[in-house]
C-alpha cells in the first residue's frame, strides 16, 4: 500500500512539473462482464494499459484540453466493440477523475480540495449546465475507488460516445504491431519505410542491402501476403533497397502476421503484412485541407494532403524520385562508382464516407511505376491496387464487411536486343464476411471469396516468341471462431476450404491458436496449422532476383495437375510484460515443414520449328523440392521514457532438397543467426524527453539500429581451368569456373550501423533528419566471381553499401 501512496505521489509530482495532467479512470459499462480485463487506449499518445472492470487506473496525459480514450476487451480476438470516448477538460487543476460507462461521467474534482463528487448523464454533460447535473450515483463508490474530492465549477465534458468496430490496440494471436509512429523514428535510407520496419523484428530476414524483400521463419519471398486494404499487392519493392512501395503518411499501423494467421488469410505459408488506409483529418474540425505535407530527401519527394468535411474523410500522396542525379553527383565526387538510370513514381490514397454510424464505404488505390537502366540491362515494373470495401453493422450481434478488389503487377527484363522476358498478372476479387457474437464469449466468422487471375508469361529470344497464358478461378470458404473460454484464455480455431480450377485442387486448411493469460503479465501462445500456397513464383536461379515471376498452379500439356505448395506449422510465443520495470520480453519457437515446392530446369526443344510464335506451359518444366525450418526468438523491448528501443536475437536452421535425387542444400535465405539492436533517444522535448524544451511541441532525438548476422550461403568457386587446344597460349573465354555444391560457402558474417543522428522539428509542423549508414563503413560482402578477363583470373568481391553520410530528410505540415 505504501508503494502505492509513494507511486501515485511521484505521477502527480511528475505531472505537475511538466504541465501534464493525471486522469484517475475506472470503467463501468455493461457491456462488459464485471472484473473482465479489458485494454485502455490513449489516441493522442498510443500509450496502452491494461485494466479490469470496476478497478481504479491513472495515467499521465499531455497537457492539452481534448483526449480520446478507447476501452476494447483486451481478451477478445477479432472485430470487437468498443468505446471510444473524446473527453474535454475545462478545468485547472493537474488531476481530474472520471468513470467510464454507458450513461454516467463524474463532474471533474481535484485532490486538494477534499468533498464529494458528483455524476452528471452524457446529455446533460453535453448541455455542461450544472443545474442539470445530478445527485445519484452507482452500486460502485466513486469517490472512494478514485480517492478525489472537492467540487469544482469547471466540468469534465464527455462530448461523445462512439461505439465502432475497430482494429483493437491489443494485438490479436501471432501478430505483431508496428505503428506509424514508430516507422517514421527508425533509421531509414531515405525515409520512414514499412518494409525496413518489418525486417527489424526477429525471425525476419532481408537478404542484402539492395533488397527490400523479407524472409519469414525460413520461407521463400514469394510465400509472404501483401495486402492494402484486402487487396493483394504483389511483390511491393523498389530498385536498390532504397525505398518500399508504400507511404507511411497513407496508412494507419501495420499489422504483420509471422506465424499462426487465422483461417481468413491464405494463399500464402509464411506471413501476412496487413495495411490499411487511413481515414484523413479531424474528428472535431472540417476541412477540405486539414493537414498538407511535403517531404523532399535525398533521393525523393513526397507530397500529402488529407481532409474531412461531414461524413466523409480522405488522404491523397505521392512521391517520385530523383535517385540518377544524386547519383551523378556522388559519381563525379568520388563517393560511388555507379553509372544507372533510375526513376520511380507512387501514388496513394484512401477515401472513406461514414453513410451512418453502422455503415461506412471505403476507397483505396495504391500506383507504381518503376523503370531502370544499367546498361545492358533495361528493367521496368509496377504495380496497381484498387480495393473498394463496405463494412455494415447489421445489429448488435452482426456486422457484415465486403471487398471488391483489382490487383495488377506487370514487369519487363531485356539484355539489349538477345533477349526478353515479360510478365502481366491480374487479379479481380470479391470477398465477404460475416462476424456473430450472439453466443457468450464467441465470435464467430464466416466468408467466401472469388478470386480470378489472369497471367501472361512471354519469353522472346532474336526472332523466337514463346508464351504461357494461365486462367485460374480459386474459391475460398472459411469459418472460424474466437471463443473465451474464461478470462485467462482464448481458443481461435478455423477452417479454411480451397478449390482452384486451373489445377483441379480441392484442399482443407485447419488453423487453431490458443492463448493463455499466465498472470497480469505473463501470457503464453500456442499456434498451428495447415497452410496453401496456389500462386508461387518461378525460381530460376539461387541468386535473388529483383522481382517475382509468379505462377498459378496449373495443369502441364500432359495432364499432370501442379498441386500448391503447402505447409504445416507448429509455434509457441512467450511473452512477460515489466520483465524489468518498463522492459518487455518475448520467447518464441517454430517449427514448419514446406512442400511441393516449384523448381524450374528448362527443357531443350529438340523439334526443328523455327516458327516466330509457339505455346509454351512453363509447368511442363517443373520440378518439386521439400524442406523444412526451425529455430527459436529472443526479444527484450522498452517502449517508453526518454530512452526506448530493443534488442533481439534469432538462430534458425533452414533446408531444402529438390526431389531429383540431389543432396539437400540451404537455401539462399538461410541465415543461422542474427542480432538486431535499434535505439532511440529523446534528447529534448516533452514530457517523455531527458530535457524539457521550452517551446511546446519541439524535440530533438536521435535513434541507431544495428544488425549483426550471418552471411547468406553462396556456391563457392573451387577453382578454374583452361580449356586450351594445341597450339595455342592464350586467356579467352575458354576458362572454365568449378563451382562448389550448392550453398555450401557462406558469405562473410553481416555487420551494419545507421545512425539518424539528427531527428528535430515540431510536432505536426516540421521535421528535418540526418541519417548515416553503414556508420563504421563495414565491407559487406553481396557477391563473389571470377574475374576471366584478367590473367590469371582474379577473384572479385561485391560489397553492398559503403559509408553514405548523405542521407538528408525535410518535411514541413501546412
Amino acid at each position: 500500500m505504501l508503494r502505492i501512496v509513494v507511486f501515485l505521489s511521484m505521477m502527480v509530482a511528475f505531472a505537475a512539473a511538466h504541465e501534464s495532467i493525471i486522469f484517475n479512470g475506472i470503467v463501468q459499462d455493461d457491456s462488459f462482464e464485471a472484473h473482465e480485463k479489458l485494454n485502455v487506449e490513449i489516441l493522442e499518445t498510443g500509450e496502452a494499459l491494461q485494466t479490469t472492470v470496476g478497478t481504479p487506473f491513472s495515467v499521465v496525459l499531455p497537457a492539452d484540453t481534448l483526449w480520446n480514450i478507447c476501452v476494447t476487451n483486451s481478451d477478445t480476438s477479432g472485430a470487437e466493440k468498443e468505446k471510444c470516448y473524446e473527453l474535454l477538460y475545462f478545468g485547472n487543476d493537474s488531476t481530474f477523475s472520471k468513470t467510464l460507462g454507458p450513461n454516467e461521467v463524474t463532474v471533474d474534482e481535484t485532490i486538494s480540495n477534499g468533498g464529494a463528487g458528483a455524476i452528471v448523464s452524457d446529455a446533460q454533460a453535453e448541455s455542461k449546465d450544472p443545474a442539470a447535473i445530478s445527485d445519484s450515483t452507482s452500486d460502485v463508490d466513486v469517490e472512494k475507488l478514485l480517492a478525489s474530492g472537492g467540487a469544482n465549477s469547471k466540468v469534465t465534458e464527455l462530448k461523445k460516445v462512439v461505439v465502432q468496430l475497430r482494429r483493437r490496440p491489443k494485438r490479436k494471436p501471432g501478430e505483431s504491431v508496428v505503428s506509424a509512429k514508430s516507422i517514421k523514428r527508425m533509421p531509414g535510407l531515405a525515409e520512414a519505410d514499412v518494409i525496413k520496419s518489418i525486417q527489424a523484428l526477429p525471425g525476419v530476414v532481408a537478404s542484402s542491402d539492395f533488397s527490400s524483400k523479407i524472409y519469414v521463419r525460413g520461407g521463400a519471398a514469394d510465400q509472404n501476403l501483401f495486402l492494402f486494404d484486402n487487396a493483394v499487392v504483389y511483390s511491393p519493392v523498389h530498385f536498390f533497397g532504397l525505398f518500399s512501395t508504400f507511404l507511411v503518411e497513407g496508412i494507419d499501423d501495420v499489422q504483420f502476421y509471422k506465424s499462426g494467421f487465422p483461417a481468413q488469410y491464405g494463399n500464402r505459408l509464411s506471413s501476412v503484412l496487413k495495411m490499411d488506409g487511413r481515414a484523413g483529418g479531424q474528428d472535431s474540425v472540417d476541412e477540405w485541407f486539414s493537414k498538407t505535407s511535403v517531404k523532399i530527401s535525398t533521393f525523393a519527394a513526397q507530397l500529402h494532403t488529407e481532409g474531412h468535411q461531414g461524413p466523409a474523410r480522405w488522404v491523397l500522396a505521392g512521391r517520385t524520385t530523383y535517385i540518377g542525379y544524386i547519383l551523378d553527383l556522388c559519381n563525379a565526387i568520388g563517393l560511388l562508382d555507379l553509372d544507372l538510370d533510375y526513376e520511380f513514381t507512387d501514388l496513394q490514397g484512401t477515401f472513406m464516407y461514414n453513410f451512418s454510424e453502422d455503415t461506412r464505404l471505403k476507397l483505396s488505390f495504391y500506383m507504381g511505376k518503376d523503370r531502370l537502366e544499367f546498361d545492358p540491362l533495361y528493367m521496368d515494373w509496377g504495380n496497381i491496387a484498387i480495393p473498394l470495401g463496405i463494412y455494415h453493422r447489421i445489429n448488435g450481434n452482426w456486422d457484415y464487411n465486403a471487398t471488391l478488389a483489382y490487383s495488377k503487377f506487370y514487369q519487363t527484363m531485356k539484355v539489349s536486343d538477345l533477349m526478353s522476358i515479360e510478365m502481366l498478372l491480374y487479379t479481380f476479387a470479391g470477398k465477404q464476411w460475416l462476424n456473430y457474437r450472439g453466443i457468450d464469449n464467441h465470435t464467430f466468422t464466416l466468408g467466401y471469396e472469388l478470386e480470378y487471375d489472369y497471367e501472361r508469361y512471354q519469353e522472346k529470344m532474336a526472332s523466337i516468341s514463346v508464351a504461357d497464358i494461365e486462367n485460374a478461378f480459386h474459391h475460398v470458404a472459411y469459418v472460424q471462431d474466437a471463443w473465451k473460454i474464461s478470462p485467462d484464455l482464448l481458443l481461435q480455431y478455423g477452417l479454411r476450404f480451397n478449390y482452384q480450377t486451373a489445377s483441379k485442387h480441392f484442399g482443407v486448411e485447419p488453423r487453431a491458436s490458443l492463448s493463455i493469460n499466465l498472470d497480469e503479465s505473463k501470457s503464453l501462445e500456442l499456434y498451428g496449422g495447415y497452410y496453401l500456397q496456389y500462386m508461387n513464383s518461378i525460381v530460376y536461379t539461387d541468386q535473388e532476383t529483383l522481382n517475382e515471376f509468379y505462377y498459378p498452379a496449373t495443369t502441364t500439356t500432359d495432364g499432370k495437375h501442379i498441386k500448391p505448395a503447402s505447409s504445416w506449422l507448429m509455434a509457441a510465443e512467450y511473452s512477460h510484460r515489466d520483465l524489468f520495470e518498463g522492459y518487455d520480453f518475448t520467447a518464441g519457437v517454430y517449427y514448419k515443414t514446406q512442400n511441393n515446392l516449384n523448381t524450374f530446369a528448362m527443357k531443350q526443344d529438340t523439334s526443328d520449328n523455327s516458327s516466330s510464335s509457339e505455346e509454351l506451359v512453363l509447368a511442363d518444366n517443373f520440378g518439386t523440392a521439400d524442406g523444412y525450418s526451425f529455430g527459436y526468438e529472443l526479444s527484450l523491448r522498452k517502449n517508453n521514457g526518454w530512452w526506448f528501443g530493443g534488442i533481439n536475437w534469432s538462430q534458425s536452421v533452414s533446408v531444402a532438397r529438390a526431389n531429383d535425387g540431389s543432396k539437400p542444400y540451404f537455401p539462399s535465405w538461410h541465415q543461422p543467426y542474427a542480432l538486431k539492436l535499434d535505439l532511440g533517444i529523446n534528447w529534448k522535448g516533452g514530457d517523455d524527453a531527458l530535457w524539457r524544451h521550452k517551446k511546446k511541441g519541439r524535440y530533438f532525438r536521435s535513434s541507431l539500429a544495428l544488425k549483426y548476422s550471418s552471411g547468406m550461403p553462396i556456391s563457392e568457386y573451387k577453382g578454374y581451368y583452361l580449356q586450351q587446344e594445341i597450339g595455342t597460349q592464350k586467356y579467352s573465354d575458354d576458362i572454365v569456373v568449378l563451382p562448389g555444391s550448392r550453398n555450401a560457402g557462406r558469405q562473410t558474417d553481416y555487420f551494419r550501423i545507421d545512425l539518424k543522428a539528427v531527428d528535430m522539428g515540431r510536432e505536426g509542423k516540421w521535421n528535418f533528419s540526418w541519417t548515416i549508414i553503414n556508420l563504421t563503413n563495414h565491407d559487406n560482402m553481396f557477391y563473389t566471381f571470377y574475374d576471366t578477363r584478367k590473367n590469371p583470373p582474379k577473384k572479385t568481391e561485391i560489397t553492398q553499401f559503403p559509408f553514405l553520410p548523405i542521407m538528408l530528410n525535410y518535411e514541413y505540415y501546412f
